[in-house]
């Protein structure tokens, strides 16, 4: 089953320019790391995200551990972040064929007292929100993220998509999210 593994970090208010360019770079440079079928990165002035597309599970541990996934956490992010998180799940939705105008990517955290029930009713309403979606349990550190997801939006999808929650219950659970424009000199489907 394919898994998507994302990467949101929130941006330190006075991260420089070029730092922010670097990272960028870097980001995309994940297109070349093993196992990667497919990627995007979207950048705003709060945030940077970058989603990988990888066939399975077991592809997971060779593209975590690659020189362009190392040098983007260490070298790319470490300097101008104030927080990030990551997630991988597993979902039968295959890459996509076309670049996105915005990425909004989140991850359900474990929290006392939610039942899975709850989780997939969640990842129901996400599904139908604009945009298409890539929506899963996590596959690794189930202790931290329970699920997560990333949709990707074109641009009358974007416009969508910031009303699109007055239809779907999100109350329910806190989720932790990333909304970018996605940089399309930086998309490989």
């Amino acid at each position: 089953m394919p898994v998507v593994h994302a990467i949101a970090a929130r941006l330190r208010p006075d991260a420089e320019a070029e730092l922010v360019a670097a990272a960028t770079t870097a980001a995309g440079d994940l297109r070349a790391a093993p196992g990667v079928v497919a990627s995007c990165v979207g950048l705003s002035s709060e945030q940077l995200a970058v989603v990988v597309w990888l066939p399975d599970a077991t592809a997971l541990e060779p593209f975590a551990a690659s020189p362009a996934h190392m040098n983007l956490v260490m070298r790319g992010l470490a300097p101008l972040i104030e927080g990030m998180w990551s997630i991988s799940i597993a979902t039968d939705r295959q890459p996509p064929a076309e670049a996105p105008a915005a990425i909004w990517a989140f991850a359900v955290p474990e929290k006392a007292g939610v039942f899975e029930w709850q989780i997939r009713r969640q990842l129901e309403e996400i599904d139908t929100l604009p945009g298409i979606a890539w929506v899963g349990p996590t596959v690794e550190e189930r202790e931290r993220y329970r699920a997560g997801g990333v949709v990707l939006l074109s641009t009358e999808e974007a416009r969508e998509f910031a009303g699109g929650f007055e239809g779907a219950s999100m109350s329910a659970l806190s989720l932790e999210t990333a909304m970018t424009p996605a940089l399309t000199d930086s998309v490989s489907p």
